[in-house]
């Protein structure tokens, strides 16, 4: 039976490889994994199938892949939101952190908060003026309670001591949409599914998340810079499989992966969108997910975050 295991183990992948993304189609999260599908195929000589599973702040998805058989074959797409935030958020969210065996680390991204044009601030400190002025006349969409965006906008809100109400949408793509056609004033963003409609006009960049500008846009002032002082946020997408997965395998995942993250169109697609590659071994992964899983913990409870 060993020798049997052995084997297999040896000649994995022999059939497709399923990428769970627990967001919908369109937002960043499935950007990013079909820019790396390609170069990914091309490495492991399998398809590499995506498979959207969107819901409940990617609890629904993140289930499915925990409870998957641990051979390779099924991977889990993870976030800040899935990893770090929802254990402490959902009395129950479906699975543990410790049911997985982590991949990679996929990038490291910057947010963008971005405004319907009918909203009258062409800046994020604009923008806190209106809300500070007419309290809970404004709205902010994410891509879901529990979601990295989420906690964002409350640190914001609770930074900037004002009450702009929280539309949560089942994915990136779903807020975007909305913001687009002006359901919610605005959307606090992944960049990737943001950007091309900044650049075509139909959505005003407000501010940038993360420590500095942003280089994809210059001219978008940080969180910081719009008054709200000590104010950084960053967030981070990679890959995991069910705990128990043999090491050789894990290893062939993340050469396949690491591998994408290298390719100059990759590597350029995601740079334009304010995401850094980053593909480093699992334990770095697993170790990332361990201090964030314990400093999101603290913050939760510091600003009274709850799932609404």
């Amino acid at each position: 039976m060993a020798g049997q295991r052995a084997f297999a183990q040896d000649k994995f992948p022999g059939k497709p490889v399923t990428l769970i993304v627990p967001q919908p189609a369109g937002g960043d999260a499935d950007v990013v994994c079909r820019s790396l599908q390609a170069k990914m195929q091309e490495v492991l000589g399998q398809a590499v199938i995506i498979d959207n599973r969107g819901g409940a702040g990617g609890n629904i998805g993140t289930a499915l892949g925990a409870k998957a058989a641990p051979d390779g074959y099924t991977v889990t797409f993870v976030n800040q939101g899935t990893m770090a935030l929802n254990p402490s958020l959902y009395p129950s969210p479906g699975y543990k952190v410790e049911n997985f065996a982590p991949v990679t680390q996929l990038t490291s991204i910057d947010l963008v908060i971005v405004a319907h044009p009918s909203v009258p601030a062409n800046n994020l400190k604009e923008f806190l003026e209106l809300a500070r002025k007419e309290p809970g006349k404004y709205t902010y969409g994410t891509a879901g309670n529990g979601s990295a965006n989420h906690l964002a906008g409350e640190m914001l809100k609770s930074m900037a001591k004002v009450d702009i109400t929280h539309v949560p949408y089942k994915g990136g793509g779903p807020a975007i949409i909305a913001a687009l056609g002006g359901e919610v004033s605005t959307v606090v963003a992944f960049p990737l599914a943001a950007l091309p409609h900044i650049r075509g006009g139909k959505l005003k960049a407000l501010a940038v998340t993360g420590k500095t500008r942003s280089k994809a846009l210059p001219e978008v002032p940080t969180v910081a810079e719009s008054g709200v002082t000590g104010y950084e946020f960053a967030s981070w997408m990679g890959l995991m499989v069910p705990k128990g997965t043999p090491d050789p395998i894990v290893q062939t995942l993340q050469r396949a992966a690491a591998a994408a993250l290298k390719d100059k169109e990759v590597a350029a697609r995601l740079s334009s969108g304010m995401t850094e590659a980053v593909g480093g071994s699992p334990k770095e992964f697993g170790d990332l997910i361990a201090l964030e899983g314990q400093r999101w913990s603290r913050m939760i409870k510091q600003f009274g975050m709850k799932i609404d």
